[in-house]
C-alpha cells in the first residue's frame, strides 16, 4: 500500500469516526417550559401531589418548570386563569360551570377530589344525625364565593329528600364557627379536609352528615386550564398533568413522606393539623375506583342539573363543553367510561 493511500485512508476514518461521535452527541435540550399553577387556597396538604410532584422531579423530567401561586380570600381562580395569569388553576367544579355558562373559555382536565370535602356538621348530644331533623333548627348554609359549594349541596340534598327548606332558618355560613360553638346555630357545613379537623381540635364532639349519602355526588378540587392553552400547546397540558398525576399517586402511596414535603411549603407549620388534613384527603382522591384523576360523564351531568334546577346557571349549554377526559385516556391509555 502506497504511503498516499494510506494517508488517504486515514483521513476517511478519522471523519467516519468524527461523524458518528457527532451523532451521538446528545443535542442540548430546549429551555423548559415555564408554566404557573394557580392553587385554590393558600399552601397546605391539600395540593400535597403538586408538591411531591416539584421535589421528586417530575416536572423536572417533563422538562417544566412549574410556579405555584396561592390563593385564599379575595382571589378568582378562574379569572387569573382566563387572563392569562396563570396556566393552570384549581378550582371548584360548580365555580367552573357557572363561568362556562357564561361563556368563560375554561375547561376542567381532571378531577383530584374525585369526592367532594363537604360534609354537614351537628353537635353530637343535639339529636340531629340526618336532613329530616333539621326542621325548626338554624343552619349556618347561605354562603357565596368559595364555599358557595355548602348552599349549593345543602338545598340540593334537601330538594333530593323532598324536605321544605322553608322550614329550616338559614344564616349565612361563618368559617369560625363562633355560633355554631355557642349553641345558636345547630347545623353548620365544613369540609372534613379544613373546618371538621380545626372544630375537634378545639374538642367538639359532632354528628357527621354527608351530601353524598343522600345521592348528591360532586367533585371537589378540579384542574383546570383554557381552551386556548387545549388548542395551541396539548403536549404541554398532557406533560403537565402526567407529572401531577404521578405526584399524587405518590402522595397517596407515602402519606408520610407526602406531608414532610408539604411541610416545606405550608403556610401554617403545623404538623398535626397538616397529617389531619392529608389523612381525611386521602380517600378523596384515591376513591377505590376508576384511576386518580378520572372523570365521569354522568358526574358533570348531575352537578350541572343541580344548578340548573337551582337557578344558578341561568344559561344552558352543553355540559361536555366543560371537561375534556382526552389528556387522562392518552396519559392513563384508557377510554372514557
Amino acid at each position: 500500500m502506497s504511503r498516499t493511500r494510506g494517508f488517504l485512508i486515514l483521513i476517511m476514518v478519522a471523519m467516519l469516526a468524527a461523524a458518528l461521535l457527532a451523532g451521538c452527541t446528545p443535542k442540548p435540550q430546549a429551555p423548559p417550559d415555564e408554566v404557573t399553577l394557580q392553587l385554590k387556597w393558600v399552601h397546605q396538604a391539600q395540593f400535597a401531589g403538586f408538591y411531591l410532584a416539584q421535589e421528586k422531579g417530575y416536572y423536572a423530567q417533563e422538562n417544566l418548570k412549574v410556579n405555584f401561586v396561592e390563593g385564599g380570600q379575595g382571589v378568582d381562580m378562574l379569572d387569573r386563569l382566563a387572563t392569562g395569569q396563570a396556566d393552570f388553576a384549581i378550582c371548584s367544579p360548580d365555580d367552573l360551570l357557572v363561568r362556562r355558562s357564561q361563556e368563560m373559555p375554561v375547561t376542567a382536565i381532571a378531577a383530584i377530589y374525585r369526592r367532594s370535602a363537604v360534609v354537614l356538621l351537628s353537635m353530637a348530644d343535639s339529636g340531629i344525625v340526618r336532613p329530616q331533623d333539621f326542621t325548626g333548627k338554624t343552619a349556618a348554609a347561605i354562603a357565596r364565593g368559595s364555599a358557595a359549594e355548602f348552599e349549593i349541596q345543602f338545598r340540593a340534598m334537601m330538594t333530593k329528600l323532598g324536605l321544605d327548606i322553608s322550614q329550616v332558618k338559614l344564616i349565612p355560613y361563618d368559617a369560625n364557627y363562633t355560633a355554631f360553638l355557642a349553641g345558636e346555630v345547630q347545623v353548620t357545613p365544613a369540609y372534613s379536609t379544613g373546618g371538621l379537623i380545626r372544630l375537634r381540635q378545639k374538642g367538639a364532639r359532632l354528628n357527621l352528615i354527608w351530601p353524598r349519602d343522600y345521592g348528591i355526588h360532586f367533585y371537589s378540587d378540579v384542574l383546570a386550564t383554557t381552551d386556548k392553552m387545549i388548542a395551541e400547546n396539548p403536549d404541554l397540558v398532557t406533560r403537565f398533568l402526567r407529572a401531577s398525576l404521578k405526584g399524587w399517586q405518590d402522595a397517596i402511596g407515602d402519606y408520610e413522606q407526602g406531608i414532610a414535603i408539604t411541610m416545606k411549603y405550608a403556610s401554617l407549620a403545623d404538623k398535626q393539623l397538616q397529617t389531619a388534613m392529608m389523612e381525611a384527603m386521602l380517600p378523596l382522591v384515591h376513591t377505590g375506583e376508576d384511576h386518580i384523576g378520572w372523570m365521569k360523564a354522568d358526574v358533570w351531568d348531575g352537578m350541572y342539573q343541580i344548578l340548573l334546577e337551582q337557578g344558578i346557571i341561568t344559561a344552558p349549554f352543553d355540559v361536555n363543553q366543560a371537561y375534556t377526559t382526552r389528556f387522562l385516556e392518552d396519559i392513563y391509555g384508557a377510554k372514557a367510561k
